[in-house]
């Protein structure tokens, strides 16, 4: 595959629909949602197109995680 084809230069990216069925299993709406957030999810636009790069997308998911307080009781 040449370096500079359109497989190997998007292959890290996912189309919105396709990442919130495929990768995240919530509905796109959602995704949508996590993307408008001040702090959102990063993605590019081709045209109308959203796309959802995977290992940013993983990272930022990482970045949302939250511990809870170890000296209180579980959150209800």
């Amino acid at each position: 595959m040449p370096p500079n084809s359109p497989e190997r230069l998007l292959g890290d990216y996912q189309e919105l629909n396709e990442f919130a069925r495929k990768e995240v299993k919530k509905h796109p709406k959602t995704v949508r949602r996590w993307t408008r957030e001040p702090d959102g999810l990063p993605y590019a636009t081709m045209g109308r197109t959203i796309l959802i790069h995977r290992p940013t997308a993983r990272e930022w998911l990482h970045s949302r995680i939250r511990h809870p307080n170890p000296r209180r009781g579980p959150v209800s």
